[in-house]
């Protein structure tokens, strides 16, 4: 029995040393310099709320924080370098709703697991859509866009970021919703989709607030409406579906940062306490409205929970539409 026994005094006693160093754990953390990877090009919405987070952090911890573009197949190549970095908070992701909840359904053989792989520490920002129109398409109301698309049979050409993305699953969302019939034109990115309309090469786009912002203002683009229950502050003069005769349609993006699964709990809460005090500072709140972003708050649990519903919800359309990408 002795072997035994003492066995599990050691085991008592390791335990007891693990849990005792967690909280110095926290409060030494970062011991240098952290990484957030971005899977998306700099200087494009989803770069700029990392470098934003970035800069914030970097203020209040004795480290450096570094953003770095790892760029390809829809954010998935850096989320995969994430899911396998060290879990010790050193290196974080930038998490979406492309690499992080639609790319299980649209990906056959994805790298990691979203759910299983990651610590989804803390949401940054939701960004609305809304459906472009070049200056050219006679409609004005959606019942008139509809019988408009309709009577063309579905060749009017609406241009996406790519296959199986949130602004093809989107649009979709919106086609499924309104009833419209259009003709889908992807191209390799968002700026190249939306220039597209903006060229009259296609007549409509679903886009992100932040991207339509310089286009409606200048008279390049007219936003025909906003895919949420409320207006755009952004973009006041800009009505939603259910202003102009459709269904209240609900589409966004999001971001948020997350750890590669088995970082402490303890650098989790840190990383989650700083970020959200960091997002609640209204010289950071504003700079991210004008720029189009809603911050938004969660614990850990919940954003984790979210990211699951999140899976669900994009994984159904894409279901739907039978997409794969490999």
């Amino acid at each position: 029995m002795r072997p035994v026994r003492s066995l599990l005094f050691a085991w008592s006693a390791c335990m007891a040393a693990m849990h005792a160093a967690l909280p110095a754990l926290a409060q030494t953390y970062p011991t240098r310099p952290v990484k957030i990877i971005v899977g998306f090009p700099a200087g494009g919405p989803t770069d700029v709320v990392a470098r934003i987070v970035a800069q914030e952090l970097a203020t209040t911890w004795p480290q450096n924080v570094i953003v770095e573009n790892r760029v390809g197949a829809s954010g998935t190549i850096g989320a995969d370098a994430a899911a396998k970095s060290p879990p010790d908070g050193h290196t974080l992701l930038l998490a979406t709703l492309v690499a992080n909840a639609t790319a299980p359904s649209v990906y056959s053989k994805l790298p990691y697991d979203p759910q299983r792989d990651f610590a989804y520490i803390v949401p940054l920002s939701k960004q609305l859509n809304m459906l472009l129109a070049h200056p050219s398409v006679p409609a004005k109301t959606l019942t008139e866009l509809v019988a408009w698309t309709r009577a063309n049979q579905g060749k009017i050409p609406y241009s996406s970021a790519g296959v199986g993305l949130s602004s093809h699953l989107g649009m979709e969302i919106v086609v499924q919703a309104t009833g419209m019939q259009l003709l889908h034109v992807p191209y390799k990115g968002s700026a190249p989709a939306t220039q597209a309309v903006v060229a009259g090469e296609t007549l409509l786009s679903l886009d992100l607030v932040p991207s339509a912002i310089p286009h409606i203002r200048s008279g390049k683009l007219r936003g025909f409406a906003v895919a949420s229950d409320r207006r755009a502050p952004q973009l006041p003069d800009v009505p939603i579906f259910a202003e102009i005769g459709g269904p209240t349609i609900e589409i966004y993006t999001w971001s948020g940062i997350a750890a590669p699964a088995g970082t402490p709990p303890e650098i989790v809460n840190k990383v989650h306490a700083d970020i959200t005090a960091a997002l609640r500072k209204p010289e950071v709140r504003d700079r991210m409205s004008k720029l189009g972003m809603d911050p938004f708050e969660m614990s850990s649990e919940a954003f984790q929970k979210f990211v699951a519903s999140e899976a669900r919800k994009w994984g159904d359309v894409a279901r739907k539409l039978a997409i794969k990408l490999d």
